[in-house]
C-alpha cells in the first residue's frame, strides 16, 4: 500500500518555490523543467486527484534534473514524499536505458498509488507535448511507455490515465504497413 500523503493548503505554493529555486540556471530540455512538472500536476488535477498527488507530481523530476537531492526533498516535504519521490527517480548509477527503464517501472509499480499515478501522468504530459510541437518520439520510449501502461493495466491501476495514455500512444505511434 502507498504510503500516505500529507496535504496542506501551502504545499503547493512550497513545491512551486522549491522548484523555482531548484530549476534556477539549470538548463532543461524543451517540454521538460517546471512548465512539465506544472503539466503533469494538471493532468492529474483535471482527473480529480487531490492537492498531495499534485505536489508529488510538481516534484516527481526534481532530483533527476536539478542539484536537488531526496534529503532535501525530505527536508522541506517530509519522508513520505521524498519515499514516492525516489520511487520517481532514475538510479543514475545504471547506464543502459532498458535496465534503468525496467528498474523504474518496477519500483514505481511497487509503490503503487500514488507514484503510478504520477508515472502515467508523466507520460501523458510528455506525449501531449510531442503532439502539440510535433516532435518525433523514439521508438524506445514508447516501448517503454506502452510497457509502464501494461503494468498499470495488469495492476487495475488509475485506469482513467490508462486510457488517455493508451489513446496517446496511439496517436503518436507510427503506423505499421
Amino acid at each position: 500500500m502507498a504510503a500516505a500523503l500529507t496535504s496542506s493548503r501551502a504545499a503547493r505554493p512550497e513545491a512551486i518555490a522549491f522548484l523555482i529555486d531548484a530549476y534556477e540556471g539549470v538548463g532543461v530540455r524543451p517540454g521538460k523543467g517546471l512548465p512539465h512538472a506544472q503539466a503533469v500536476a494538471d493532468v492529474l488535477r483535471r482527473a480529480g486527484y487531490d492537492e498531495s498527488a499534485q505536489v508529488l507530481a510538481l516534484l516527481h523530476d526534481v532530483v533527476e534534473d536539478t542539484p536537488r537531492t531526496i534529503d532535501e526533498v525530505r527536508d522541506v516535504f517530509g519522508e513520505p514524499i521524498a519515499d514516492m519521490v525516489g520511487a520517481l527517480t532514475e538510479d543514475p548509477s545504471m547506464r543502459r536505458y532498458t535496465q534503468r527503464k525496467r528498474d523504474l517501472r518496477s519500483r514505481n509499480l511497487a509503490a503503487g498509488s500514488p507514484v503510478v499515478d504520477v508515472a502515467l501522468a508523466d507520460k501523458i504530459a510528455s506525449l501531449r507535448h510531442a503532439v502539440i510541437t510535433d516532435t518525433k518520439v523514439s521508438d524506445r520510449t514508447l516501448r517503454h511507455y506502452t510497457v509502464t501502461l501494461q503494468l498499470a493495466l495488469t495492476a487495475s491501476l488509475a485506469p482513467g490515465l490508462c486510457k488517455q495514455l493508451d489513446e496517446l500512444i496511439a496517436q503518436v505511434a507510427p503506423v505499421s504497413a
